[in-house]
């Protein structure tokens, strides 16, 4: 029995040149086989300092370090899935994206999703196991191991960090199908104050937001 894939929805990985994920770079890779694993890490760091007249030192936060996902895949070339292309040209598609761009002087952004599972970062690390060749020595099965590194592009880590900071003023570029309410509510964590937003930056249209646009996000406490 020979499976049709292009009836299954398939991790994707799209390669970006930029960390705000507004320049494709490439065609999409999109894995034969789902993900037979798939792990999520968060870690923050704890500093211990010592405290006088007790056994145990004080645990101060330390900061948070960036999620981290790694992904199992299996590429097969067995027959068994319908592809247009080898084992072996799908591996050199996906170890592309770790490569340096000479215009960037780094490796792609990637932007890997697969239903419910949605993540930005670096492809920091690719492991490749191959199981099985053929008489000429092509592989003709592989496993694969993806590590990815979450990447926050600076206006947003901005506004996730600012909403606390009543008396700073932000400015937002809009992203592709983006609306006011979604922007008020990833910066002020509340949905209405789109109302706010729609009347400082002048909008006769609050719904017809546009890719690259520019808004001012005034200080909440100036407004309510």
């Amino acid at each position: 029995m020979i499976l049709d894939t292009a009836l299954l929805t398939k991790l994707t990985l799209e390669p970006y040149r930029d960390q705000e994920f507004q320049e494709p770079a490439g065609t999409p890779w999109r894995a034969m086989l789902n993900p037979t694993e798939l792990t999520f890490s968060r870690k923050n760091t704890y500093q211990a300092t010592p405290s006088a007249g007790s056994s145990a030192p004080q645990q101060s936060f330390g900061g948070g370090e960036p999620d981290q996902v790694q992904i199992d895949l299996l590429l097969d070339g067995t027959g068994v899935i319908e592809s247009d292309e080898s084992v072996g040209e799908r591996l050199d598609a996906l170890l592309a994206l770790t490569e340096f761009q000479s215009d960037t002087h780094q490796p792609y952004y990637v932007h890997a999703y697969w239903g419910r599972f949605d993540f930005r970062g670096v492809l920091t690390q690719v492991d490749v196991t191959y199981k099985l060749f053929d008489r000429a020595g092509e592989p003709l099965r592989a496993a694969a191991k993806l590590t990815l590194k979450e990447v926050v592009a600076p206006q947003e880590a901005a506004a996730q960090e600012r909403r606390e900071s009543p008396d700073l003023y932000q400015t937002w570029e809009v992203r592709e199908g983006e609306r006011l309410d979604t922007i008020a509510y990833r910066v002020y964590g509340d949905p209405a104050f789109w109302q706010p937003l729609a009347e400082v930056n002048r909008l006769v249209n609050p719904a017809g937001l546009v890719p690259g646009q520019v808004l001012l996000l005034p200080p909440k406490a100036a407004d309510r």
